[in-house]
């Protein structure tokens, strides 16, 4: 056939493009993924208006392959829903209007469906067939021809159908478009996770099926918290769960232009249509916390119809005061120690217009304005900016997962995994990539949450034993080494065990007296050698560990089947006890002496651990940024525990802040812009919380009654009648706390050694913290 070419003899449709269509077919930019979505967006949209029992409503997409040339390439769209009419076709093929309702609908096809099948080639032929009928119709667009013959007439061409029942249609995307192949031919995996992001929930929810040059493209799933856990912040319950569903009285709206109309209109008031139709207008969903924090992996995704408008949106997370003209948004979350954030959701807002790129809503509307102060609230997320600008506490959903788990020290305190030492953020993102992985051992939060238990029981044992009484010889590594404790079971010595015990169930016997050491679980590869090893870390208490020839061992390795390690560590050996080894570098020095074993390396044993502890735990750096972050994260603590006792007399404890600290302050004060007033800092005790390290040490120095004796530190003071034993008593936390300083002020290159003093003094002067109440911002 001749394309734009028609003859007056021939069936045929007219295509004729509305003029706006011109003007923005070249000028909008769509993302390779943005494109193929215009086209699911229609066949998605059929199968939520027309649900059906038989065959799972599916969409298939087959991109160009990378050694194509891009005068050959094509992109096919298939569906499987009910097809069109030739009616059907010709007013969704008009490119200046939809033939889907504004409401209601993924789609919008005509605009849609032209700039995104223009954006990607020059030829778009659509095929399209209903059950029963006997043939498939199909037009072919070739918009150079087109424009350059004037003629917006294309011929219909008829296909005989095989098998009547046979429904759906087809897109076919040829001529690409040389920049365009590029991307669509190259980008497969990207392309894949992005339609799998924003159609998670259709794809989840609604079974809808998704295919990919023939692999199903999978949801991306929400890493949340489940529904059952929770934190207590001053003796109040903060769900890491929350379900929102906020009806809304329905409302006209215009069919033509999406505006909503008073209730007594006739016609739009803004394009004069007198389509208008009641709709029911909801906002639901959920909000919670994710399990892992993130630099940028967080954020609340808004739905439209079911897919993704917005995606990981911070724009919550900041507060303009209407009351200021021209003021700038001032981001409110997170402002935490190491900057990352874990809020996240899921919200549907059907009746929220987006703009054509569908990258946007309209929020200048009322309608989105409504949805923030439903979520977040009015006034800051801070309590104390609040009050200061006549604000009440935020009870949003959004404010209560803010003061719930704003911050991020590790414990269930705040529902953060941590090894008994500090957070274990790089571990849990880790664990956060099985679970999307689909690994059955992630899907649920458990692993998370006993990560941050056996935290706070390693922390409570380290904190119940005196520091200045030596262990025994015998004593157990555990205590020292902030190792949580198993669950004992009780030995029942009338049934020993067999005197010949053999290999599995010795093994068998380690696994169920043993606890999981989560933080140094988990993949260990690398380059080189051979597929990952899936390694489960047991630490082991009360029994002692053998190897194969039954000679007792600190640890011992096994390959299970498969791609499965077990490791086991015996805490009470005279390695652990009597020479202070720690169980968890022991452990590493084991599972890299079996990966070389298990490959028949020459490679030196120290450089198989470096790499490791490099690839696998990223924890585990002992870098000046990342113990900087640590010894921040404490320092702002200590500051919030020294505001309580500051406030009672400000004025008298910022006199023993000398001239040029209190200038530094005052300076980093401005600089941070917290949005309070530096005399109502000043006069309220908020300006402790712009010290410098050693400003706060000459301040315990001079007060330290106010401090010591489990006010802000747990060392004893008062109890001492000698003058001496209390100027060793604070000497003694004054140098963990100017070691601390150091590392969170001054990040500057330093040797091995003084970082290991710089960690250990992190340690000790966090179990020299006792937990407080929370403050408010």
């Amino acid at each position: 056939m001749v394309y734009g070419d028609a003859t007056p003899d021939e069936e045929s449709i007219d295509v004729t493009p509305h003029p706006r269509l011109l003007t923005v077919l070249g000028d909008i930019e769509f993302a390779p993924w943005q494109c193929l979505a215009e086209l699911i967006d229609n066949a998605f949209d059929d199968f939520l208006t027309h649900p059906r029992d038989e065959a799972a409503p599916t969409v298939a997409i087959s991109l160009p392959s990378r050694t194509s040339d891009h005068r050959d390439a094509q992109v096919w769209v298939s569906d499987n829903g009910r097809g069109m009419s030739i009616e059907h076709l010709n007013s969704a093929l008009s490119a200046g209007w939809s033939s889907n309702a504004r409401y209601g609908k993924l789609g919008l096809f005509g605009m849609g469906f032209n700039i995104a099948t223009a954006r990607m080639g020059n030829t778009t032929t659509v095929r399209t067939t209903r059950a029963g009928d006997p043939e498939w119709i199909s037009v072919t667009l070739n918009l150079q021809k087109m424009a350059s013959r004037d003629s917006f007439v294309v011929p219909v061409i008829r296909e005989q159908k095989d098998d009547p029942a046979e429904h759906g249609t087809q897109v076919i995307i040829s001529n690409l478009k040389q920049e365009q192949h590029e991307l669509l031919s190259r980008q497969q995996a990207k392309i894949r996770r992005a339609l799998g992001d924003v159609y998670s929930y259709l794809l989840r929810e609604k079974g809808f099926l998704l295919r990919l040059d023939g692999k199903a493209v999978p949801p991306i799933m929400p890493c949340a918290w489940g529904e059952n856990r929770a934190t207590i912040q001053r003796n109040t319950r903060y769900p890491a769960f929350i379900e929102i569903d906020s009806p809304l009285k329905p409302m006209k709206a215009c069919m033509s232009c999406g505006r909503w109309q008073d209730l007594t209109a006739k016609e739009c008031e803004e394009c004069g249509e007198s389509r208008l139709e009641w709709r029911d207008r909801r906002i639901f969903g959920w909000v919670g916390i994710q399990r892992y924090s993130h630099k940028s992996d967080y954020g609340i995704d808004f739905l439209r119809n079911g897919r993704k408008i917005l995606i990981r949106d911070v724009r919550l997370f900041s507060w303009e005061d209407p009351n200021e003209p021209g003021s700038r948004a001032e981001v409110e979350y997170p402002v935490e120690v190491p900057n990352e954030g874990r809020i996240i959701g899921e919200i549907h807002i059907d009746h929220v217009r987006v703009n054509y790129q569908k990258n946007a809503f309209e929020y200048e509307t009322p309608e989105w304005k409504h949805v923030v102060r439903t979520l977040r609230g009015a006034g800051p997320l801070r309590p104390n900016i609040a009050r200061d600008n006549g604000y009440p506490s935020n009870e949003s959903p959004i404010g209560r997962l803010f003061t719930g788990y704003r911050r991020l020290d590790p414990g269930l305190k705040w529902l953060v995994p941590g090894d008994g030492s500090s957070s274990i953020h790089a571990k849990a993102r880790e664990w956060g990539g099985l679970f999307r992985d689909g690994d059955q051992k992630y899907q649920s939060d458990h692993i998370w949450y006993e990560a941050a238990k056996q935290h706070d029981e390693s922390k409570a044992r380290a904190a119940a034993s005196t520091p200045e009484i030596p262990l025994e010889p015998d004593g157990s590594a555990r205590d020292r080494l902030d190792i949580p404790a198993p669950v004992r079971t009780q030995t029942d010595t009338s049934n020993e065990l067999p005197l010949r015990e053999t290999e599995d169930q010795k093994q068998d016997r380690y696994r169920k007296v043993g606890e999981e050491l989560f933080d140094v679980s988990g993949e260990y590869s690398l380059p080189g050698f051979g597929t990952a090893l899936k390694v489960t870390v047991f630490g082991i208490s009360g029994s002692e560990v053998t190897d194969t020839s039954g000679e007792r061992v600190p640890v011992f390795v096994q390959q299970q089947r498969g791609p499965d390690v077990h490791v086991f560590v015996d805490f009470d050996h005279m390695l652990f006890t009597t020479f202070g080894g720690d169980p968890r570098e022991y452990a590493v020095l084991g599972i890299a002496e079996h990966i070389r074993e298990r490959r028949g390396s020459n490679r030196s044993l120290s450089s198989i651990i470096a790499g490791l502890k490099e690839r696998c735990l990223p924890d585990q750096r002992l870098t000046p940024a990342a113990l900087g972050a640590t010894a921040q994260a404490i320092l702002d603590r200590i500051r919030r525990a020294m505001q309580r006792v500051i406030s009672g007399n400000s004025q008298g404890f910022w006199s023993y802040v000398v001239e040029s600290e209190q200038a530094t302050a005052e300076q980093r004060f401005a600089f941070e812009g917290s949005g309070v007033d530096w005399q109502d800092a000043r006069e309220s005790g908020a300006w402790v919380m712009y010290v410098s390290a050693s400003a706060l040490s000459r301040i315990i120095q001079q007060r330290p009654a106010d401090f010591l004796d489990g006010r802000v530190l747990r060392a004893p003071y008062a109890s001492f009648t000698d003058g001496h034993a209390r100027v060793l008593a604070v000497n003694r936390l004054i140098g963990y706390l100017d070691d601390v300083g150091q590392l969170a002020e001054q990040q500057a290159k330093r040797r091995p050694d003084e970082l290991n003093r710089g960690r250990l003094s992190c340690r000790l002067l966090e179990l020299e913290l006792v937990d407080q109440p929370e403050a408010t911002l």
